[in-house]
């Protein structure tokens, strides 16, 4: 199964918990289809390799495939990375990174719901 880790944007805490809920567990406790999102600040590799592995967990995914996913994505955007930790910076306390984490089905799923809404 193939990933794709994206780097979504700045956002304020309380419009990560709407994406957050959007992407709950569905009352029967199974993982609702589409990406897992998570904020950083500061935004660092240990904390995002410590959430997407805890992310892997939770859905049942290969956790060897997300660790390198990360590395290399880590590696491979270096530059926008730390553009990233640049805008962050300069950005109030309160706002944070999201991320976002999911096989190609969640992110077609999610893609889907957007075009509907």
């Amino acid at each position: 199964m193939s990933y794709l880790l994206q780097f979504c944007g700045l956002s304020d805490p309380l419009q990560l918990f709407y994406l957050e809920q959007k992407s709950a567990s569905s009352p029967s406790g199974s993982p609702t289809p589409g990406p897992i999102y998570g904020g950083f600040r500061p935004f660092q590799l240990d904390d995002l390799l410590g959430w997407a592995l805890d992310t892997a967990r939770g859905r049942s995914w290969d956790g060897e495939a997300i660790q390198r996913l990360v590395l290399d994505v880590w590696m491979e955007r270096a530059d926008v990375i730390r553009q990233w930790q640049l805008r962050l910076r300069e950005e109030p306390a309160g706002r944070m990174l999201v991320a976002g984490i999911g096989t190609q089905r969640d992110w077609e799923f999610r893609c889907e719901q957007l075009l509907k809404a």
